[in-house]
């Protein structure tokens, strides 16, 4: 049995990045930057007014002065004439600013007489008052985006500022998702003696169509040699594989020998975590020229035990493979709300929920768990709670690491 840091560098000797792929602005959202993004204009590109109003050099500014009435500037015109003295430009929001100026006044506070000249009606005007200097927000060169930056929508019009209507991107990994045991019924069914229905399939095809990726559902795999063979072989079709059920000890837990007779090599079972001891990993190297390699991950059966292999190992696999590079997710760190105690020798992630006091303090709750198989504690939690193996007894206040099932990076 290895430990979590082993598995994870075990992953990163495994899987390899796909081959990147060109995608249009909008179809980059949620890819991973193979390049990094360099502005080739400054932010803004000129000195500009943040309000419409009147331009004027701040210093000509005093009780009751009037300003004569030059050109009208509006957003997308140059100015043609800098200011003198006492002059004032009639400016629009996100228009540049004449030559000579430094503040502007807003519309509101102007009395303009006959077109031709204006007084403000204001106790003081500072230079720099609702101005933006070109290259206030970034300047021409800077750096914006790093190589492995996961691409948000918010960032798409910072993208579009600077020209990029196509990015070099990881390509996304084709997954498919077989559950497996002879227990197993779809869950429109109603489970007769011994059955239950299949939670494992879904939560794991829900999961991966949250992170955008292209998915297979290949039903259910019954507990023979068989269907498991027939099923296993279309999922070899994909670049991951990923199983729930039949990787344990038992005398049912087909799933190891069946992969080994199509060719996919372990690389380990049985990772010291708790829930989800049981996990497997193996590879399936290329057969065919044009063929790729296919990751298989073999997940416990139990339902939190399955969504901790994939929130711990699927997930930093399918980072890597999409160009997101090798690192982990790092937690956020909560104080605990309350005592809690863990039990056993294994590090332990708890399903939790964060909390928020009025005075915007955070702090995450264990939440009431009955073990791997209890889906209604994770239908209330938020993330795991990290529990370290070498301590049971935990104080409320407790700082600790707090995994959110949100933080897809």
């Amino acid at each position: 049995m290895i430990t979590v840091e082993q598995a994870f560098e075990l992953i990163r000797k495994t899987v390899q990045r796909l081959p990147a792929e060109d995608a249009s602005l909008l179809n980059a959202v949620g890819r991973y930057l193979l390049d990094p993004v360099i502005a080739d204009v400054a932010s803004p590109p000129h000195d500009k007014s943040m309000m419409d109003g009147f331009a004027i050099r701040a210093a000509d500014w005093k009780p009751a002065a009037e300003f004569e009435i030059g050109e009208t500037i509006i957003a997308g015109a140059v100015p043609s004439l800098p200011l003198g003295p006492l002059q004032a430009a009639r400016i629009m929001t996100g228009a540049p600013l004449p030559v000579g100026a430094d503040a502007v006044v807003m519309v509101e506070l102007a009395e303009v007489k006959n077109e031709t000249s204006v007084t403000f009606q204001i106790d003081s005007i500072a230079a720099e008052k609702h101005i933006l200097r070109m290259g206030a927000n970034f300047s021409c060169g800077q750096k914006l985006f790093d190589t492995g930056h996961r691409v948000r929508p918010s960032d798409v019009g910072l993208l579009a500022e600077v020209g990029v209507s196509r990015a070099r991107v990881g390509g996304l990994p084709t997954v498919a998702v077989l559950p497996t045991g002879d227990e197993l019924v779809f869950c429109d069914q109603t489970p007769g003696p011994g059955q239950i229905r299949n939670s494992n399939g879904p939560l794991l095809l829900a999961m991966l169509a949250d992170a955008g990726l292209a998915t297979t559902d290949l039903g259910i795999g019954r507990d023979n040699e068989d269907d498991l063979t027939a099923k296993i072989k279309n999922g070899l079709q994909h670049d991951v594989l990923v199983l729930s059920g039949g990787v344990s000890a038992g005398q049912k837990d087909l799933v190891p020998g069946v992969l080994k007779s199509l060719g996919v090599e372990e690389v380990f079972h049985k990772v010291k975590v708790k829930p989800g001891k049981p996990i497997w990993l193996g590879i399936r190297y290329p057969t065919g020229e044009n063929d790729r390699p296919t990751v298989v991950f073999g997940l416990p059966g139990n339902p939190v035990s399955s969504l901790v292999g994939y929130q711990l190992f699927v997930r930093s696999c399918l980072k890597i493979m999409a160009g997101g590079g090798s690192e982990v997710t790092p937690p956020r760190y909560a104080s605990l709300s309350c005592d809690h105690q863990t039990r056993g020798n294994r590090p332990t992630y708890w399903p939790g929920r964060m909390l928020v006091d009025g005075d915007c303090n955070r702090s995450v709750e264990p939440l009431n768990w009955n073990g791997s198989s209890d889906l209604l504690a994770l239908g209330k939690a938020e993330g795991l709670i990290f529990f370290s193996e070498d301590q049971h007894d935990h104080a409320a206040g407790e700082r600790v690491p707090f995994y959110a099932f949100a933080d897809q990076a």
